[in-house]
């Protein structure tokens, strides 16, 4: 289909949108334009520009060239301003995912991930790494560093052979926080089972997903239900079902109990963006950068009020979705891109909660804070 610039009134079938004058229309590599001031310019390529578009909506190209879609119309950003809040968000948040990154990873337990090389390694220690990043993460790290030991370096091997009385005598003593023993041998048993079944988390939690779906809530709830369903845990906990108590659980949570389930979005994030140094992209399967969803724990919680993303106060999933339609709006492509940014600020204690005025200026948000408003 050639692009047609000619006759904006047309209403042919290419034409996207046609709104107070804004035409977008696609030519046939996917690539889309529209007029302003008179003249053809390119605004994007597929999925890149955030149609159907929204009120205050803004994209940028790689070239930086940004557009913001306001009233009907497209315009070309040349600059940031002071009235414009959303275009300000977008600079400080790209300014923010420009400073941290890889050589930043020392302070995530996504580092500690970055040490494997083989993806089937990767996809497992990724799941383990994730389920694990609660605490501080000097705490994370050597519990991590504990496991690691214990597996042998060798996460999908050791998964793939596990045998549950085996592993009792592996982890004897083992616990971090309310994890304990049982509970790392309960998850350890899923993950056996999926390997075994499926081959991969990634093919086991593709079951659940529909690439229509806005984003990965629903293949969540799918995933988290199946996982739990499909073991067998009397060689753990004596039942086949998991006790109540039992924090296996906690490793599967669900948005249908309206858990921000930030471990296993963070999880995802890890496996599915591939556009920087920081995301290992292995997850082939389909699935969408912006079917992401934030994970939301306290830093983000807090810093995302501060900044204008969330009305709500505490972390839930309906929290994290907020968040995350916020941000489309910044990137649509890529929304979760500012995930490990933002997080920064509050794991390395950037973005304090004393609101100390002394504190604030120096802050890397401190011209976007609402508390400075």
């Amino acid at each position: 289909m050639s692009k047609d610039s000619g006759n904006e009134g047309s209403g042919s079938s290419n034409d996207l949108s046609i709104s107070d004058g804004s035409l977008i229309w696609e030519d046939n590599d996917f690539n889309f334009y529209t007029k302003i001031d008179g003249k053809e310019v390119f605004i994007g390529r597929g999925m890149n520009v955030p149609y159907p578009l929204e009120e205050g909506d803004c994209w940028s190209l790689p070239s930086g060239k940004t557009f913001v879609y306001k009233n009907g119309v497209i315009n070309h950003v040349k600059s940031f301003s002071e009235g414009r809040r959303t275009l300000k968000l977008k600079e400080c948040l790209e300014d923010l995912y420009g400073k941290f990154e890889e050589s930043y990873l020392y302070s995530d337990p996504l580092g500690f991930v970055h040490k494997f090389d083989d993806h089937k390694d990767i996809e497992i220690a990724g799941f383990i790494a994730a389920g694990f990043a609660f605490g501080g993460v000097t705490q994370i790290l050597k519990t991590l560093d504990k496991i690691d030991k214990i597996v042998n370096h060798k996460f999908y091997e050791f998964t793939l052979n596990f045998d549950a009385s085996e592993g009792f005598k592996l982890f004897k003593g083992f616990y971090y926080r309310f994890i304990k023993e049982k509970d790392i041998a309960a998850l350890f048993l899923v993950l056996n089972k999926i390997l075994k079944q499926y081959g991969s988390i990634e093919n086991f939690f593709l079951k659940g997903y529909n690439p229509s779906d806005l984003n990965l809530k629903n293949a969540l709830i799918s995933f988290s239900k199946r996982a739990i369903e499909l073991v067998d845990f009397s060689p753990v906990y004596g039942t086949a079902v998991p006790p109540e108590n039992s924090m296996v659980r906690f490793f599967f949570t669900s948005p249908a109990d309206n858990s921000p389930c930030k471990r296993i979005n963070l999880y995802l994030r890890w496996m599915i963006r591939n556009s920087d140094n920081l995301d290992f992209g292995i997850w082939q399967g389909g699935i969408q950068p912006y079917q992401l969803i934030m994970p939301v724990d306290t830093h983000i919680g807090r810093i995302s009020r501060y900044i204008g993303l969330t009305v709500r106060k505490n972390p839930s999933f309906k929290m994290a979705e907020e968040i995350t339609e916020n941000l489309k709006k910044l990137d649509y492509s890529d929304p979760i891109k500012y995930d490990f940014a933002i997080t920064r600020l509050g794991i390395l204690d950037l973005c304090k909660k004393n609101k100390n005025e002394s504190d604030c200026e120096k802050c890397d948000i401190h011209d976007i804070c609402n508390l400075n408003g």
